[in-house]
């Protein structure tokens, strides 16, 4: 075969073909980043979730630990802050754990029934606001809104 003949069209042929693989592997490797920043960011903001679950769990236990001496526990059917709320130390730095006490007044609430009521056992309703910033720069936020009702006897009976 004589080279002056050749016109180079296999050369051509494999430059495209190595154009289009070059391609497809560039954007399987864009896909696979996006992918491992999606699954980052879920276990961040699960991780955070769990935390601040958690924060929330301790610092109603150590309200709770404190029996008579917190002020989020109804005594003698009165309450001197009405709708009073208090900050406690938390597990994790970065998490706010707020209980708050729903009472509003010093009028007894009622606990809703459930099977049947019990004369003499009133409720105290707490609520627990717990959030925490996480993620590059703390940018993103996660709130967890929980209560519990504290059946107590009542004062007045």
């Amino acid at each position: 075969m004589n080279k002056s003949k050749q016109s180079g069209v296999v050369l051509v042929a494999a430059l495209v073909m190595i154009i289009a693989v070059t391609g497809i592997a560039v954007s399987l490797m864009s896909s696979s980043t996006l992918d491992l920043k999606m699954v980052n960011a879920a276990q961040e903001s699960e991780t955070a979730e769990m935390t601040i679950k958690g924060d929330a769990e301790l610092s109603l236990r150590n309200a709770m630990d404190l029996a008579a001496n917190s002020p989020l526990i109804k005594g003698d059917g009165q309450f001197t802050d009405a709708g009073m709320s208090i900050k406690h130390q938390n597990a994790d730095p970065k998490s706010t754990i707020t209980l708050f006490n729903e009472q509003t007044g010093p009028e007894e609430t009622p606990c809703p029934r459930r099977f049947a009521p019990t004369p003499g056992i009133v409720c105290n309703p707490l609520r627990i606001r717990a959030s925490i910033k996480y993620g590059v720069g703390d940018k993103h936020e996660a709130v967890v809104q929980s209560g519990i009702l504290q059946e107590i006897g009542s004062a007045n009976q």
